[in-house]
């Protein structure tokens, strides 16, 4: 996932659906013609949605984007891509940089949290 992807994600977990739509329009507006940025316009329709004919948590599917699956998915989902960003992510890999660890500790923190709300959630 490059850098463009994982600030759609942040987008879409820290949003309503409807206003990242609108911030992500207004980042491809501003970054499309920055030769510096890997930019990947398609990447936005890409993401998938919560299905508006269903009872939606704007919370809970904010904790899906966080871990990069679609909302609704189950616990053992959750839990594979919790494993897999944390490989990705953990502190002990940014040890040569104090300010890169507090990051990578701030991101795992987020990452844990949202998998223990979506596990929370399926087991109510």
């Amino acid at each position: 996932m490059n850098a463009w992807e994982r600030l759609c994600q942040i987008v879409r977990a820290n949003f309503p659906w409807q206003r990242a739509d609108e911030l992500i329009e207004e980042l491809e507006a501003h970054f499309s013609s920055d030769p510096e940025i890997e930019f990947e316009p398609s990447v936005r329709s890409s993401y998938s949605r919560p299905d508006t004919g269903r009872n939606v948590d704007p919370k809970l599917a904010g904790f899906y984007a966080n871990l990069e699956i679609p909302y609704g998915a189950g616990v053992d989902k959750a839990r594979h891509a919790w494993k897999n960003l944390l490989k990705k992510y953990h502190p002990d890999l940014h040890h040569h940089d104090p300010e890169e660890r507090r990051i990578a500790n701030e991101l795992t923190s987020q990452l844990t949290r949202a998998y223990r709300e979506i596990e929370k959630a399926h087991n109510n």
